[in-house]
């Protein structure tokens, strides 16, 4: 039996011909690139063609496309500041036209009676005057509206008139909502006396995107993003995201992606929405103790997961900073396990960091309607199933147009045929490979569970999976004598 060439067959004249071939390869692991995706809305600074898929490599650049006071400028200078190594695109979407901008306040009363600095902050930025003993209500209104028109990139315009600062978010609809004000945010801010401030938080922001008619909602389906941030968490867009999401994690289409939100309420109406919401491929962001919006926190959330799971599969990111956020005040033990065990991913305050806690999906139950274990609904687990199964179709798709033969067949060398047993050999030697990379573990019982069998064309194949687990939990018993 001859060997089988490709390019070279038989002539009635000379030559010495040469035909090169990648080698087939069983060994060795397999890197799976990854591809993130966030989207959200420009300004009309921006000069980005909307509802277009586009590649951005910094922060710079999303200020030019997007505009310096845009949410997605602010969301990939997030980003950009956890992770350089996976590459990210970009959807921009305009305002709408009929959407209202939300709107917040400072209201400054009385005079100074003594002298200090009045610090204000947004989203984490300080925005800080000093103040001087009979300064008024009204000029240090306006001293903090010029301080807070110093910076070109705010998410919001401020206005001053007698002693009340008026904000509006740059952008109409819910984002505004989310823009997070604080007065005093450092144990060594302090209001001078004689001086009473009220504020008022953005609200009254509305309408957002429609992601079907932006072309969104298709190029999801048409496109593998492996980790998505976006700022719209109400439970109708997120149907949009998942049922896109789940299609493409099935058999036949292995666009697999899973998106991120980040959402600040209460326990008890947190937990309500992850019960709607019961996917594996969305994961709801705790940002009540996090001074950013919760499309910024989704972005860094993204920057972080991606940079781990792309460089060591199967790792979790439990006490990993969440590197460039200042922290709010920590949920207490009970509440982080309540969200925890309620499909919401938790985070710690330790001093002047943020630190990622638990990180799940929203699925709680099965198709069946059965409460699952938390284990079950890491985001880590199904991030890393999606990378076995990357191993799996990457190693065997070398075989694709092979011949077909049964076992118990001769063949001669140097022949292209597939039968099922070398089949089971070559998925035995990935999972030992992925054994070996600490992304799977016990070998002996997936060799046990793995059946092939031939069917004209096709080969059929079924094996169980065990993937690594992580180091979450440690108890101990110490038993002592006096």
């Amino acid at each position: 039996m001859g060997i089988g060439f490709n390019e070279i067959f038989n002539m009635n004249i000379p030559f010495v011909y040469a035909e090169l071939r990648k080698a087939i390869s069983t060994t060795g692991t397999i890197k799976q690139e990854y591809t993130a995706l966030i989207f959200g809305q420009k300004t009309t600074a921006g000069t980005a063609v909307p509802n277009t898929v586009l590649d951005i490599f910094s922060k710079e650049e999303a200020v030019k496309k997007f505009g310096a006071t845009s949410m997605l400028a602010s969301a990939i200078g997030r980003y950009y500041d956890i992770n350089k190594s996976v590459k990210l695109k970009v959807i921009a979407l305009d305002d709408v036209a009929t959407g209202t901008q939300a709107t917040g306040s400072i209201t400054i009363a009385g005079t100074a009676t003594q002298a200090g600095t009045l610090a204000f902050y947004v989203n984490g930025r300080a925005y800080k005057v000093a103040v001087a003993v009979g300064n008024t209500a009204s000029q240090i209104a306006t001293l903090l509206n010029a301080k807070i028109a110093e910076y070109t990139d705010n998410q919001f315009t401020a206005s001053v008139s007698a002693g009340v600062i008026t904000l509006i978010a740059a952008h109409k609809g819910t984002y505004g909502n989310t823009l997070k004000t604080i007065m005093n945010y450092n144990i060594d801010d302090v209001t001078p006396l004689g001086l009473t401030l009220t504020i008022a938080g953005f609200s009254g922001g509305a309408g957002d995107p429609d992601l079907t008619t932006t072309g969104v909602q298709a190029i999801l389906e048409n496109n593998q993003f492996n980790l998505i941030a976006q700022p719209y968490t109400d439970n109708a867009n997120l149907s949009i995201i998942d049922v896109a999401l789940t299609d493409n994690f099935k058999a036949t289409e292995l666009l697999d992606g899973f998106c991120l939100v980040g959402v600040s309420d209460t326990v008890t109406n947190l937990t309500t929405k992850t019960d709607a919401i019961n996917s594996a491929f969305i994961t709801v962001l705790d940002n009540s103790s996090i001074f950013s919006t919760g499309f910024e926190q989704a972005a860094g959330m993204i920057a972080l997961v991606g940079d781990v799971a792309q460089s060591n599969p199967g790792a979790g990111y439990l006490n990993k900073e969440l590197a460039g956020f200042l922290p709010l005040s920590e949920r207490i033990r009970t509440e982080r396990n309540v969200l925890a065990g309620g499909g919401v991913a938790t985070y710690r305050v330790m001093g002047s960091k943020v630190i990622v806690d638990r990180t799940v999906t929203t699925l709680q139950k099965d198709a069946q309607g059965i409460s699952l274990a938390v284990d079950d609904t890491d985001l880590r687990v199904f991030l890393t199933i999606s990378y076995v199964r990357h191993t799996f179709i990457v190693r065997m798709s070398q075989y694709q147009d092979f011949k077909v033969g049964n076992d118990n067949d001769l063949f001669g060398p140097g022949v292209q045929v597939m039968t099922p047993n070398l089949y089971k050999q070559y998925l035995v030697l990935n999972y030992e490979q992925l054994v070996s990379d600490a992304v799977c573990e016990n070998l002996k019982a997936f060799e046990s569970s793995v059946v092939v069998n031939k069917v004209g064309n096709r080969i059929d194949s079924s094996m169980n999976i065990n993937v690594i687990n992580v180091l979450i939990q440690q108890a101990m018993l110490i038993n002592y004598a006096v």
